[in-house]
């Protein structure tokens, strides 16, 4: 398969860009019967244009099997594009709740309660903060079409990982772990606050559901940062797999479906990230997340 750029004559009318370089054509030919099949890509669009192929061939083997193919990219494209539907619609609904349960958690801040109370309420506004964060950041995954578009912000890492201490601490505390944030070195890099926020949150999460005994650290580094924990630990035959959609280890308990680490690797290849697991020694495991 070879691929080639699509001059803008060349282009589909329906987008808008006029840009050689936002042009693909992908071709595979036969040297035996000629045919070839191509499809324009456009990076501003959220799957390929292609046009159909059966009408080019007439009715005999080569045109049926054109047929089916056209009736395959039909309904593969169809599948993706609700999908995207989905993840859109569902994280705009959400937001009115949300919005609901932050600003009647904060009167409920700004009322007369005692110290037990008000610790409840911060949770649950801060639970919300966090929810708020994960639908924008599902959005962001379900409109980005390609890995060159790195989202940017002006988040530090000292500052998101201040604040996903503080919202886990509490967790930690009643189940009896030490949780530890420690700055090994500083990182002076600038990075999208819901982004970094949700690798951050679902690495701490992992290690609070398989850690029953011990202690988690989230170590600061000068390029990233490590969540190690005295846990259980992954076998070796499973490491390959923590970050395929749905996996659960071995000792997997009735909490979570197995998409966090996933999500962790998704948002690690969308912004150019690298995230690595290894087991420590004498148990448990440690999650290093580069961001350069």
């Amino acid at each position: 398969m070879v691929l080639d750029t699509v001059l803008p004559s060349e282009r589909n009318d329906a987008c808008a860009t006029t840009s050689p370089a936002d042009y693909h054509c992908f071709h595979a030919y036969d040297a035996g019967s000629q045919w070839r099949f191509f499809a324009f890509h456009c990076c501003y669009c959220p799957l390929p244009i292609a046009p159909p192929l059966a009408p080019d061939y007439p009715e005999d083997e080569v045109g049926y099997l054109a047929a089916s193919f056209d009736a395959s990219f039909g309904q593969l494209r169809s599948a993706l594009q609700r999908e995207r539907l989905f993840t859109s619609d569902v994280s705009h609904e959400l937001r009115t709740p949300l919005m609901i349960i932050t600003s009647s958690s904060e009167l409920l801040e700004a009322s007369t309660l005692a110290a037990r109370e008000r610790r409840q309420v911060t949770r649950i506004k801060r639970a919300a903060e966090e929810m708020r964060g994960l639908v924008e950041t599902f959005l962001l995954l379900a409109r980005s079409t390609s890995r060159s578009e790195r989202l940017t912000g002006s988040a530090s890492l000292l500052q998101r990982a201040q604040w996903q201490f503080e919202q886990w601490q509490a967790a930690f505390d009643d189940k009896g772990l030490d949780f530890q944030l420690l700055l090994e070195d500083d990182d002076e890099g600038e990075y999208h606050p819901g982004l970094l926020s949700t690798i951050v949150s679902n690495l701490l999460r992992n290690a609070l559901h398989y850690t029953n005994e011990g202690e988690v650290r989230l170590v600061l580094t000068t390029h990233g940062f490590r969540v190690e924990d005295s846990g259980q630990g992954v076998p070796g035959a499973q490491q390959s797999d923590i970050f395929q959609p749905f996996f659960r280890g071995s000792e997997a308990r009735g909490e979570g479906f197995g998409l966090g680490l996933s999500l962790v690797k998704r948002i690690c290849e969308l912004q150019g990230w690298d995230v690595q697991m290894y087991s420590l020694t004498p148990e448990g495991s440690c999650f290093e997340v580069r961001l350069k």
